[in-house]
């Protein structure tokens, strides 16, 4: 860890707030997934047709379990932020084999991207929680 800086897609992890700071993109990652989610689900019922050709209102599952990992990983849980990388890979490996495509590829690259900071933010909290006090 010695104080090197990382780089901007593999950030140095050397202090408990470098911790904090990656699981916030987590965090961030999953409520904005739960979000759009939300947000599709609206239009699917009041368009009475799946919004992009795979989301309908059964995806409000989605919603909370999204919802659910946002605050787990806010919580620390490492659970929570493997359990959001799977079920972001799952949701898109349902929405390939659905639609055959993946608009948003960008997207969904970053917001993978927010979910491996998520889970080396919660496994470097718990390291640092582990070591005793230096003073």
């Amino acid at each position: 860890m010695g104080g090197s800086k990382g780089n901007f897609l593999w950030p140095a992890i050397d202090t408990i707030e470098a911790a904090k700071k990656l699981t916030r993109h987590g965090v961030g990652a999953a409520l904005f997934s739960a979000i759009v989610t939300a947000l599709a689900i609206a239009w699917a019922i009041g368009a009475k047709q799946k919004a992009f050709g795979f989301i309908g209102p059964s995806a409000f599952v989605d919603v909370i379990l999204f919802s659910a990992v946002a605050f787990g990983i806010y919580k620390g849980s490492r659970v929570a932020a493997v359990g959001g990388l799977c079920l972001f890979l799952v949701e898109k490996a349902y929405q390939i084999a659905t639609t055959g495509t993946l608009p948003g590829s960008w997207m969904a690259i970053i917001l993978i991207l927010c979910y491996v900071y998520a889970i080396r933010g919660v496994y470097a909290l718990r390291r640092f929680n582990e070591q005793p006090g230096e003073g």
